[in-house]
């Protein structure tokens, strides 16, 4: 179980792509947990985490938008009320319907409201999911079991969610930093969801993919960590595997620039060092992408109908050699594979 639910309510938004308006029914009570509860917010819950791609940032001041000014209410009220967690989700729900007055392209669905811990990092958050309805078939038995018939049914669409959102409350009464998390959709859905962050309150949102790429370029620019094998500085290709596989050994896919430090540099901290000098707003941990990580240490490459993939261990090892316009391959096993291909052939 991955989530622990302490208060749950769903509303509905009901838009068509074409309309200019919207209309919201509101539940007049939080949905009770049970099994199918905690299945719905679980699955949810794993949807979102498995997102390589989100935005993060901070809520505006409540005076600036509806949605904060609820949310800091909430946390005045008490989180354990439930009428407070009631009130909050029915009070962004009409914040929500004002929001789309005069939007195209934007569809409706059933907002789910989750007050949840996540049990693998004990963080409480609250979640919104929008959630739509979707199409599908089942199977069903025949008369008299002659053959199975295909029976037409419609069901929660939970594994591609149409828009999400995850406030961290801890990190928000602490101001530790980015404490929104927001799904981040192609460019070409940014008219349709730039709604959902206008109403969030999201502001100086940045993308997974950007906080990867400035945590990489600070790890080219630090010296190389000692080699504890070798007592020597880490060959620059070692430390870029080490550092992927020290992000991707975090479940989570989060890097602790804290942990970071201590991993590779034990109790000096030339990152915090890096971005207080250049002047680098970092928060201490953030989501990473996962495909920026990778690129980070694996490389491809084509011309000429040709395709070579390769990381920085082939290079550093002299597997691969460029010399003037040519690539060598040093790879008895490859060889041997395109040996084999040419044999077949003559």
């Amino acid at each position: 179980m991955p989530t622990l639910i302490h208060r749950l309510a769903i509303h509905e938004l009901e838009k068509a792509a074409d309309e200019s308006g919207a209309r919201v029914f509101l539940s007049s009570q939080c949905t009770p947990i049970d099994e199918e509860a905690q299945a719905l917010v679980d699955k949810l819950h794993d949807t979102f985490v498995r997102k390589s791609d989100t935005l993060q940032g901070y809520l505006s001041p409540p005076e600036d938008a509806l949605f904060p000014g609820y949310f800091q209410l909430l946390l005045e009220n008490g989180l354990e009320q439930a009428d407070a967690f009631l009130n909050f989700t029915r009070d962004t729900m009409n914040a929500l319907q004002l929001s789309l007055q005069g939007v195209l392209g934007a569809k409706g669905g059933y907002l789910v409201y989750a007050d949840y811990t996540d049990e693998a990092t004990q963080e409480r958050a609250i979640g919104i999911f929008l959630v739509r309805d979707t199409d599908g078939l089942s199977f069903r038995r025949g008369q008299e079991g002659a053959a199975f018939e295909l029976n037409s049914v419609t069901y929660l669409n939970t594994d591609k969610l149409a828009m999400a959102c995850r406030i961290f409350v801890q990190k928000f009464q602490q101001g530790q930093g980015r404490c929104v998390e927001l799904i981040k959709h192609a460019r070409t859905q940014k008219e349709i969801s730039e709604y959902f962050i206008q109403w969030v309150g999201l502001e100086r949102p940045e993308s997974s993919r950007e906080l990867t790429q400035t945590f990489l370029d600070m790890v080219n620019e630090l010296p190389a960590p000692v080699d504890e094998e070798t007592g020597e500085a880490m060959e620059a290709g070692r430390f870029k595997e080490q550092v992927l596989n020290f992000a991707n050994s975090n479940p989570q896919k989060v890097i602790n620039i804290q942990e970071f430090e201590q991993e590779f540099y034990k109790n000096e901290n030339p990152a915090q060092q890096y971005f207080q000098d250049h002047q680098i707003e970092m928060d201490n941990e953030f989501r990473f992408d996962k495909k920026a990580l990778n690129q980070f240490y694996n490389h491809k490459a084509s011309a000429e109908k040709l395709y070579l993939y390769f990381n920085d261990g082939h290079l550093r090892q002299g597997q691969i050699v460029v010399e003037g316009d040519s690539v060598t391959i040093h790879s008895p096993e490859l060889a041997a594979q395109v040996r084999d291909f040419m044999d077949d052939r003559s």
